[in-house]
């Protein structure tokens, strides 16, 4: 065992010995993040593919992995490198989970590099045509039109991070712009994984009224 993966285990193994939400659990699973950070040892699945994407789905996906080690750290079993858990997580679960949620559906022919950036995914599974404004127009039109008049004020006023700026109205108009995560985390001071988790509470919270205006 290298100098590094005896550091993680040890990190891992002092997390697990303190109760759920104490401060040294807390402590130990900050030393242990940012020890596996800093070991450059983080996989980085799939190179070369979702181009324009990749980016912004790894920072999405190691968040996601960062609060699963920071609730389950207890599966963890030390017979296994901690480089070989969290690499297969990030691999196998969340770097997939992030770029199905990120990513939006293209559809056979359609170049990819010419469709916009993350429409309202939710509301493409529901739209075969989605919502994309190089496959649809006229519905992507009805969506930003809809989310410019906000006509009960319920996507300007939903933020986060304390910053009403950071809006779903913004966000979502911005998207459907063809923003990135990167611009708009960089205009907004508010990092990507933060602006992303909560666009997609959004979306969840949203769909049902963006759905029945859609077929009004």
């Amino acid at each position: 065992m290298n100098v590094i993966d005896q550091q993680l285990k040890q990190l891992a193994q002092e997390a697990q010995q303190h109760p759920p939400r104490s401060k040294q659990r807390q402590q130990a699973l900050a030393k242990l993040l940012g020890a596996i950070q800093q070991s450059g040892k983080l996989t980085r699945p799939y190179p070369g593919q979702f181009h324009g994407f990749y980016e912004d789905i790894y920072d999405e996906a190691k968040q996601r992995l960062f609060c699963y080690i920071c609730e389950r750290i207890d599966d963890y079993n030390p017979s296994f490198e901690v480089l070989q858990w969290v690499n297969f997580l990030l691999k196998q679960r969340f770097f997939m989970e992030a770029s199905r949620s990120m990513m939006p559906t293209v559809h056979k022919g359609i170049d990819a590099k010419r469709v916009k950036r993350l429409t309202l995914d939710d509301l493409e599974k529901n739209n075969p045509a989605e919502v994309n404004p190089q496959l649809t127009p006229s519905l992507s039109q009805e969506i930003i039109h809809y989310l410019e008049t906000d006509p009960e004020g319920l996507f300007n006023q939903t933020y986060t991070s304390n910053q009403p700026a950071a809006n779903f109205q913004f966000l979502a108009l911005k998207l459907l712009s063809g923003y990135s995560w990167k611009e708009i985390s960089e205009e907004l001071g508010i990092k990507i994984s933060t602006l992303s988790s909560f666009y997609q509470r959004c979306l969840t919270k949203f769909s049902p009224k963006l759905r029945e205006y859609l077929s009004s």
